[in-house]
């Protein structure tokens, strides 16, 4: 009997709608909303009356943001060339301030990272007017049973050499700073970012200051460190629903049996619980505990949605799954937009650099979205990791062309706030993204496991070392 010859077929790129698209004008949307006003109003809202330092003179709240922005669009490894680039007033890119660097350095110490990301927080609201919810589409979780569907997650900044004077004196390796993230699903941006200098801080605290912005009736992803009694507990009181893994540290009992299935492919066990509850006379959390294995994998979760018909145990599987894309996001801002790399190691310096990444991550985030719809492709199609960099090249680009014509037309040179879409809309052939070029690859061989160091484990935090607690006073 003649063998059946069987090949797979290898699936190709996806169909696109257009093959490439005008790319110069894409980044124009942070000036679009991140205006003087904007910046006006958020530093007389944030001001403490009194306070000394916290006035605007020639470094206004907005030219410094627009400095910062210009830094990690421009990539100089300097923060003091960039600051000359500056002050020549030649480079389009960078605000013109006729002040001395100790002038800036000085006004950076004083600002507060509260400034940068309240200025973020205005920012985010008005950029979601642009920010579709196209990403995630295959989430399976109800729109109108929950409205928005977060991640919630964590992160510390890499380590820093002892560049301050009050840390010259320690061994150990600093921290300068902690993030948690609140990231939204279905617009692919971030929701609420916040940072605080101590590197050692819980997570628990920062998250705790995160949800505050989190809307009644959301629901919130998150790993097994969030399955703690009394988060669940401020969760309830603010009518939020969370996802988690099921931390075994905390005790349950099983209360009632919802469902009980045995296959050979899937096996799922769905109880009504109640969590926690101790000597110090805490209530126990009623909660359902989901157990889903087969072969090769075995989940236990836990959720506050009590109403299986609202999440199914195979949707709650599913929608954990994609607890992973804050970790590409927290990946993005550290590589792609060079947050590894600190200007300023300063607590106030690196706050203001961490909201400043932010405010652009979004804008390209929400440029991947704009992309992907003129494709007509899902937005997690196109790799941030090819896409970004050349977004960022692109609008260099557009911005050196449109101060080309300023010039040659005897125009007063334009700055970044004063060019709109249309202006660097500019149908140059090197100035388009080619889409099938920044697809996503697979990946074909095995992650490799990083080597564990001892020395990684030896680290502090700003707010442990003598003489530098008031570099992190809020």
């Amino acid at each position: 009997m003649a063998k059946r010859n069987r090949t797979k077929a290898k699936k190709g790129p996806p169909p696109l709608a257009v093959e490439e698209v005008r790319s110069s004008h894409y980044l124009a949307v942070i000036w679009k909303y991140l205006t003087d006003a904007l910046c006006n109003e958020v530093f007389a809202s944030t001001r403490r009356p009194g306070r000394a330092g916290e006035r605007q003179r020639k470094w206004t709240l907005h030219a410094m943001v627009w400095f910062w922005l210009a830094l990690l669009l421009s990539r100089y490894e300097s923060q003091t060339r960039a600051l000359n680039e500056a002050r020549e007033g030649k480079a389009p890119l960078f605000p013109h301030v006729d002040a001395t660097p100790e002038a800036f350095f000085q006004h950076v110490q004083d600002v507060r990272p509260a400034f940068f990301q309240n200025v973020f927080r205005s920012f985010n609201y008005q950029l979601k007017a642009e920010a579709t919810t196209c990403y995630e589409r295959e989430l399976p979780i109800n729109k109108e049973a929950f409205p928005e569907a977060f991640v919630a997650d964590g992160s510390r900044l890499a380590k820093v050499a002892r560049m301050l004077k009050v840390a010259r004196k320690t061994t150990k390796a600093i921290i300068p700073g902690s993030m948690e993230a609140i990231y939204d699903l279905r617009r692919g941006i971030l929701h609420e970012l916040h940072f605080d200098p101590d590197g050692c801080v819980s997570e628990m605290t920062m998250f705790e200051a995160s949800i505050e912005s989190v809307p009644a009736g959301a629901i919130i992803l998150g790993d097994r460190f969030y399955a703690k009694p009394y988060v669940w507990e401020k969760l309830q009181e603010r009518s939020i629903f969370m996802l988690t893994r099921y931390n075994r540290t905390v005790k349950k009992q099983r209360v009632a049996v919802i469902s009980r299935v045995r296959t050979s492919a899937l096996s799922v066990d769905d109880w009504l619980v109640d969590m926690g509850g101790s000597q110090r006379g805490t209530k126990p959390i009623r909660l359902r505990w989901v157990r889903i294995w087969g072969p090769g994998f075995d989940y236990k979760l836990l959720t506050s949605v009590l109403d299986a018909n609202l999440l199914t145990p195979k949707q709650m599987l599913t929608a954990y799954r994609h607890r992973w894309t804050v970790e590409r996001m927290f990946l993005a801002m550290k590589e792609i937009l060079n947050l590894n790399h600190l200007y300023n190691c300063s607590p106030a310096a690196v706050g203001q650099q961490v909201y400043a990444t932010a405010i652009l991550y979004n804008s390209l985030r929400v440029s991947q979205g704009q992309i992907a719809n003129a494709a007509r492709i899902a937005p997690e199609l196109l790799s941030p990791d090819k896409l970004f960099p050349v977004l960022i090249e692109h609008y260099l680009q557009g911005l050196l062309a449109a101060a080309h014509d300023d010039h040659r037309s005897g125009r007063k040179l334009r700055r970044p706030p004063n060019l709109s879409q249309s202006d660097l809309d500019i149908d140059i052939p090197w100035l388009r993204i080619r889409i099938k070029e920044h697809l996503v690859e697979k990946r074909v061989e095995r992650r490799r496991q990083r080597r564990f160091c001892k020395g990684r484990t030896q680290h502090t935090s700003y707010r442990l070392i003598p003489g530098a607690k008031r570099l992190v006073a809020s």
